[in-house]
C-alpha cells in the first residue's frame, strides 16, 4: 500500500522592510533557504519609506491585514542602523515601538549597502560610513545599481558569504540563526 505523500507546511516568518532592495534582500534570502532544506515562507511587507519609527509602525499595520497572522513564527523588521540616532535625538524610539508591537529588529549597518559590501570576500569586516557606501559598493561591484533586483544578489552572493560577513556583524549572525543557516 502506497503512503500518502505529505507535505510539510512552511514555517512562515514575517518581514517588514522600507523599501525595494529590502524586499529583494529578503527574497535573496527566501532564495537560500530553499535552496538549504530550510522549510520557511518569507513572508515580505514593503512600507513606503521614512524614519525608522514609522517602518516598524508600517510593518505592524501590514501584518495586522494578514490572515493567520498570529501564525508566524517570528516578526522582523530589517532597519538602516544610519537613522536611529537621527530618530532618537527626534524622540523617535524604534527599538522601544518593536518591542511594543512585538518585532525583533535585525540592523543592517549602514543601511542595506553596507550589507553588500561586507558579503564581498575580503570586506566582510570593513565598516562604511553612510556618506561613502554607494561609491565604495560600486568599487567592488561596478554593474550595482539601487535598487537591486533578487536575482541580481543571488547570481552575486551565496549563503558563505553571508555566513562569513556574519562573523562581523552580530545583527546578521541574529537574522541567519532566526533562518537556521
Amino acid at each position: 500500500m502506497r503512503r500518502p505523500h505529505v507535505v510539510t507546511p512552511r514555517l512562515p516568518l514575517f518581514f517588514g522592510v522600507e523599501g525595494k532592495s529590502e524586499q529583494a534582500f529578503v527574497k535573496f534570502l527566501q532564495h537560500l533557504c530553499d535552496d538549504h532544506q530550510r522549510n520557511l515562507n518569507l513572508d515580505c511587507a514593503k512600507g513606503s519609506g521614512g524614519d525608522t519609527v514609522t517602518v516598524v509602525r508600517e510593518a505592524s499595520r501590514s501584518l495586522k491585514k494578514r490572515t493567520g497572522r498570529h501564525l508566524y513564527r517570528e516578526r522582523i523588521v530589517l532597519l538602516d542602523r544610519d537613522r536611529v540616532a537621527e530618530d532618537r535625538e527626534a524622540g523617535r524610539d524604534a527599538e522601544a515601538t518593536a518591542i511594543q508591537l512585538g518585532f525583533t529588529i535585525i540592523f543592517q549597518d549602514p543601511n542595506l549597502e553596507g550589507v553588500l559590501i561586507r558579503l564581498h570576500e575580503g570586506s566582510e569586516g570593513k565598516r562604511v560610513r553612510k556618506a561613502t557606501v554607494r561609491g565604495r559598493l560600486r568599487k567592488l561591484w561596478p554593474q550595482y545599481r539601487k535598487p537591486p533586483t533578487a536575482d541580481q544578489l543571488i547570481r552575486r552572493f551565496g549563503l558563505d558569504d553571508l555566513q562569513r560577513a556574519a562573523r562581523h556583524d552580530k545583527s546578521l549572525a541574529r537574522l541567519l540563526k532566526i533562518l537556521g543557516l
